[in-house]
This record gives structure tokens, sequence and C-alpha cells, in this order.
């Protein structure tokens, strides 16, 4: 036991020593350089996972992009983003780096109105694809240090406005996609050009990073935690080093936080190794099915993006007084085999160009369909017999007394304990989402709260003077903050979006519960399906 436990500190002092050749290397020494850390110790874990991260512990630490670091919430709360580690921050753009004629538009960017600035300069450079691109990305990234400017490139900036070239490369992660371009109306229109999504049009969010060649993205800033988490099972990451070849990072699997070291390739994280394996392995197995769940959820929401499903309300009704009238006229159509449908004397499809149902949602029917849709239960295309596919879950066999209302879902709720743990936001919880920097930090505080597969609701007094209700699928959080960033709705058709994009129309609107359903909503442990 003490020759072991010699042994390690011999072996990480020797270490620290190799680490401190480098530098000396590196300063105009001449010791030999030390190997990469995922190459210089093989040990096994748990002694040689403590190894591993303390020769990490003493290499070169990078800065990571200190702006975003410490503003993780104005960022997730507000712009559709990765949330990503960044290894440093991409470089701006200078005066040294570009033609005197553009310097005018440097000057704004520097000292403009955060979020007004990138809109101007983006009307001013609106032809000018390289210019924009020179001026308005940070090596390839869309980046911005102030949420606002974020914000006003992840809304305004479009691929088109970037490249004239007729194919461009994407890097979202660690997923690189292939764009080509198209013209639609006059307009540049850059498409995915393989996989699931060819010929779907390509958006740009905060983190993402675009080039003109593919060898331009290698050597990437960036980290993909999100992915990692997902795979391997931890739900909030502490970083405690960014290296060249990995982080060191605690991870929190269920109640347990573990160091560990987490190797990287590109933008690629692995879990190279922890200190505590075998609980680790617990968890993971102990959660994998849910994970799987979780995977399929969001794929559902993804397909029910695509299909870009209509609002529940009559075309050229501007309220909420006829919300929900749409659907049982699309289901009795659907039943009798019919194309179309009419509602006041207009027409309305009943499958989508691709054959695909095209049912009309309320915000609580997206939520619910999402459930459903995950484990099976769905409407026959068209060319089948009408009818709906029954998965592990089916919502109607619960005898829901109004399924469609947010209110009414949530009473529901509170009479089945065993299907759905409900909270209400209470008092000084009911921050209104106009007082943004107030109502992101009670979520980041409260983050384990909040939990992927929650269904949230907001509440509080729209434009129009009434008080109105929206539920929201939580589909992600942050692996480092935790905060619950990841939201997808319905309204007008289904998006993923932030609180900013949903609630900044009505800010005075607050958080007015969130429902957390069983397993079982999730296809688990036999599901909910009664035959009828």
């Amino acid at each position: 036991m003490f020759r072991s436990a010699a042994a390690s500190a011999f072996a990480v002092a020797f270490l620290v020593f190799l680490a401190g050749c480098e530098r000396a290397r590196a300063a105009g020494g001449h010791p030999a350089p030390t190997p990469p850390v995922s190459q210089a110790v093989t040990a096994p874990a748990p002694e040689g996972c403590s190894l591993r991260i303390a020769a990490a512990l003493v290499t070169p630490a990078l800065p990571g992009a200190p702006s975003f670091d410490q503003a993780r919430r104005e960022f997730l709360g507000r712009v559709r983003a990765e949330p990503m580690i960044f290894l440093r921050e991409p470089g701006a753009p200078t005066s040294d780096t570009l033609p005197e004629a553009l310097r005018p538009s440097l000057a704004l960017l520097q000292r403009g109105t955060p979020g007004g600035r990138v809109v101007q300069v983006l009307k001013r450079h609106a032809r000018e694809p390289s210019v924009l691109r020179s001026l308005l990305l940070r090596e390839g990234y869309l980046y911005a240090p102030d949420p606002q400017d974020a914000l006003a490139l992840a809304t305004e900036l479009h691929v088109g406005d970037l490249f004239d070239e007729p194919e461009v490369w994407h890097q979202r992660g660690t997923e690189i996609s292939r764009l080509t371009l198209k013209r639609v109306r006059g307009a540049r229109v850059y498409v995915y050009a393989e996989g699931s999504r060819a010929g779907q049009n390509a958006e740009l969010i905060f983190g993402d990073r675009v080039a003109s060649t593919r060898a331009e993205l290698e050597a990437p800033l960036h980290r993909d935690l999100r992915a990692l988490a997902e795979a391997e099972g931890f739900d909030r990451a502490r970083i405690l080093h960014r290296g060249e070849h990995g982080l060191v990072a605690e991870l929190r699997f269920g109640e347990r936080w573990v160091r560990a070291w987490l190797p990287s390739e590109g933008a690629r994280l692995s879990l190279g190794c922890t200190e505590d394996d075998r609980s680790v392995a617990a968890h993971r197995e102990a959660t994998q099915a849910r994970r799987e769940a979780l995977a399929r959820l969001s794929a559902v929401v993804t397909a029910q993006v695509d299909e870009a499903l209509r609002f529940d309300r009559p075309e050229g009704e501007k309220t909420a007084e006829r919300d929900g009238q749409l659907r049982p006229a699309w289901f009795a159509a659907y039943l009798r085999g019919d194309s179309t449908f009419q509602v006041d004397g207009h027409s309305y499809p009943v499958f989508d160009a691709s054959g695909r149902p095209w049912p009309p949602q309320v915000c609580v029917d997206f939520v619910l369909d999402s459930f459903e849709r995950a484990s099976g239960t769905w409407f026959a295309p068209r060319g089948e017999a009408p009818g709906r596919r029954l998965g592990s879950v089916r919502l109607d066999s619960l005898g829901i007394p109004n399924r469609r209302g947010v209110l009414g879902f949530e009473k529901f709720a509170v009479s089945r304990p065993d299907l759905f743990e409900v909270r209400r936001f209470q008092g000084a919880e009911r921050i209104p989402f106009e007082q943004r920097s107030a109502f992101f930090r009670f979520l980041e505080e409260n983050a384990d709260l909040f939990r992927p597969g929650d269904i949230l609701a907001i509440q509080g007094r729209k434009r129009d003077g009434r008080i109105h209700q929206h539920a929201i699928l939580l589909e992600r959080t942050d692996p480092v903050t935790g905060f619950p960033y990841g939201l997808a709705d319905q309204m007008k058709r289904p998006r993923r979006r932030t609180f900013e994009g949903i609630m900044a129309e009505a800010p005075q609107r607050s958080l007015l519960y969130r429902i957390r359903p069983a397993d079982a909503l999730l296809g688990l442990g036999g599901g909910l399906r009664k035959e009828p």
C-alpha cells in the first residue's frame, strides 16, 4: 500500500518535471518535448486515471472564452446555440486585417449599440458576402462576446448573406455538412447536400462555423460537451482544465461528482477515464433506457419541425378565441379518406405534399403528440388505411377531460401523481420575462428543478390585454450550468426556440408550472396503452 502511494506520488512528480521541461524547451531550452497527454499515461483507472488527470493539469491551460463562459445563461436564454466549450475566444477582425474602406464598419461594430450595430453592418454590406464574412464572423464562427450582438447574428444572418460559392461547409458541434447553393426568388439559399436533411435549408445558430472549404474547418476552437453528456449520462460538468488534447472536468452522474479525463479529437470529446468507473458504469446502465427515450423524443421534435404542422387557428383569426377548432374537422376528414377539409369556407389539406398526416396543433397538442409519436403512436400516412398506429403510449386511454388546454392539462396532471409530478411556481418565483437577468438567474440557480422531457408552461398578459397560457417542451439543458435552454413549442408552427424567442413578444409572462412525466410517458416500463 505504501509502495503504491509512493509510486503514484513519484509518477505525478515526474510528469510535472516533464511538463516543466516542455515549458523550458518552448522558452529556448533543449529538453525533449512531452508527448500529448492522451499518449503519456496508459495505466488503468482509478489510479491510472488520477495520473492521467495530473499529467493534464500541468500542461498549458487555454483561457476559454470568458465573455461567453461568465454569461452562459444570458446567451443560452436569448440565443439559439450549442452549449459548447471554447478553448479560446474566436479572434475578432482588426484594422490591421481589413482594407481601409472597411474600417468605418469595424468602428461601428466596436462602438455602436449592441445588437443594432450588427443589423446596421448587415444592411450596409448586404450585397458583399466576403465583406460580411470578414466583419461578422470570427475565424469562421458565428460568435460575439455580447449576448445582444449574438442574438442579432443568429436572428438576422443567413448562410446566403455570407457566401455565393456553389458549395460551402458548415459545422455544428461535431457534425460537418456540405451545403449547396440554390436560388429562391432571386435570393441565395444554401441547403444540405446529403443525409437525412438533404434539400432542407441550412440555418445558423450561435457557435456554428462556416467556410468555403472543408479544410478551413480543421482545428476547431470548440468542444462538443452536449453530445458527450447525452452519450455518457452525466448531467452537469465543472471544467477544471482546458488543454489542446482534452479537458479535465468534474462530471455529475446522478448524485455523485467524479473527476474525469476527456480527450478530444477535433470538436469531439470522449470519456477517456474517470476516478470512479464502477459508479459511473452503474449510473450509465441505469439511465440508458431513459437516454434512448429522450433521443427518440428529440427525433420526433425534429420531424414535427420539418413537417411544419400548422397551428390550430382558423385562417384570418387574430385572437385565441377559436383556437383548437380545426383539429376535430381535420380528424373527421382524415377518417373519411378526404384530401382536404373546410372550415368557414376555407380549405385546408389533410396531408402535406409528401403524404404525411398534417393535423393542426395547439401548444399542448404539440407536447403530447411528441410523447405519443416517440412511442410509435401516430396517424398512418396517405395510401394506408386511415387510423392511428398504436405505440406504447396512447394518452386517449387516460380519459383526460381537456387534453388541449394548458390549465386543463395541469388539473389532470395534479389528479394523477402516479404519472406526473407537478410543481407550480409561486410568489417571488413568478418573475416576469421583462426582468430578463433576474429571470435567467432564477433558472440557473434552480437548475435542478428542470430536466429534459419536462413540460413547462408560461402565463401572463399579452398585448391584447388578456391573460394567456402557453405550453413548452423542454428538450435540453446546459451540461455546464443546468440552464434549461433547449425549448420546443408550437406557435404558428413547431419550432426550436429560446425563452427570448418565445416570451419577448409578451414579456409580462412568467413561469407557471413544470410538469414532469413519469417514465411510462417516455414509453418505459410498458408505457401507457389500452387497445381500443
